[in-house]
């Protein structure tokens, strides 16, 4: 396996940080049935610890210090992104995220391997926000959004 640039392991991490910011927002996903909040809150905790191991996973073999430069500047560049969350709702923030990491597989930036943390997390996430897929000007929002923080990422030098 090539050893992964100090950038590759800042574009591995910054899709699962930023999906984890958003499911610790409080009443992220609240769901349908309120008898099935039980399970829903279940399934984000579930998620979290995938999307925490995801964000991980591409610096694990670093030196602590190595490691602790690398996260800040995760961190760094995810608050800029999550700063322009402020004024939208968890869902068109959801469905921008989606977009932006399909267009990352479809370009195989990021591989969702078949049971990695990644994978796992999305395969939970989807089934909580797919509603919003059904409203048409909501969706074509989401991806003209998902562009657009590409290019705010494309201009910190990421995801060229």
């Amino acid at each position: 396996m090539p050893t992964l640039s100090d950038r590759q392991r800042v574009e591995l991490a910054i899709p699962a940080y930023l999906l984890f910011a958003l499911t610790s927002a409080p009443s992220a996903f609240v769901p349908a049935d309120p008898n099935q909040a039980e399970r829903a809150e279940a399934d984000i905790a579930a998620m979290r610890v995938d999307l925490r191991a995801a964000c991980y996973e591409p610096i694990e073999d670093l030196s602590e210090k190595k490691k602790g430069a690398l996260l800040r500047r995760v961190e760094r560049t995810a608050r800029g992104v999550i700063a322009g969350w402020k004024d939208r709702a968890t869902l068109s923030v959801m469905l921008t995220l989606w977009y932006f990491l399909k267009d990352l597989t479809d370009r195989e930036v990021l591989i969702l391997w078949e049971g990695s943390a990644m994978a796992r997390a999305t395969s939970r996430l989807l089934p909580m926000f797919a509603h919003g897929f059904d409203e048409q000007k909501r969706d074509s929002t989401a991806q003209e959004q998902a562009r657009q923080l590409l290019r705010e990422l494309q201009a910190e030098g990421l995801y060229g």
